[in-house]
């Protein structure tokens, strides 16, 4: 079993601030440290507004347990937010992984 990324690029919605997006984000922060498999997690956002959020799990599988979880459980969240028009999300095997 390896660590795999998720890792989901957005943007908001037009009229939307970060400062909503970051108050939004402490209840699905809350939300994804309660899964199995989660390791670590990371929000960004580049100099033109697309955001990057980035997942460490214990493995697909537990990437997906959570993925299948994610909509019911905490979607209205991110719709209110999202635009849902931009999101793209991959899954990626870590090969290499430094822990401090």
């Amino acid at each position: 079993m390896s660590d795999t990324i998720e890792l989901v690029r957005f943007r908001l919605q037009q009229g939307k601030t970060s400062a909503e997006w970051l108050k939004a984000n402490e209840k699905l922060n809350d939300w994804v440290k309660q899964q199995p498999g989660f390791r670590f997690r990371s929000v960004s956002e580049t100099d033109d507004g697309e955001w990057i959020d980035m997942v460490y799990w214990e493995s697909l599988e537990a990437a997906k347990t959570a993925g299948e979880k994610f909509g019911p459980e905490m979607g209205a969240t991110c719709e209110q937010l999202i635009d849902m028009s931009s999101v793209v999300m991959s899954h990626s095997k870590a090969h290499v992984m430094q822990r401090g």
